[in-house]
């Protein structure tokens, strides 16, 4: 009996870390910040999920958004008001 209790304590472990490693990758429990970035030759731009497909990309930031603005669809900056 105590063999099978083991066993089935290490397959609950096994499941619990398993679930914590799969809501990891899906980034479940990290805050979206509302942009990706994307590689651009040597430098990379911040491009918000919401962009504008007919704007070039050379005209999104090449900095993640500072504490209180947001990159609008177009790729300008832009200070928010909270």
């Amino acid at each position: 009996m105590a063999v099978k209790k083991r066993r089935l304590a290490f397959i609950i472990a096994l499941i619990v870390i398993g679930i914590f490693a799969l809501a990891s990758a899906l980034k479940i429990f990290e805050e979206d910040p509302g942009y990706s970035v994307v590689p651009h030759g040597n430098h990379n731009h911040y491009i918000p999920h919401d962009r504008d497909p007919a704007v070039p990309l050379h005209n999104f930031p090449q900095r993640p958004p500072r504490e209180g603005e947001r990159i609008m669809p177009d790729g300008r900056l832009v200070r928010v008001d909270e």
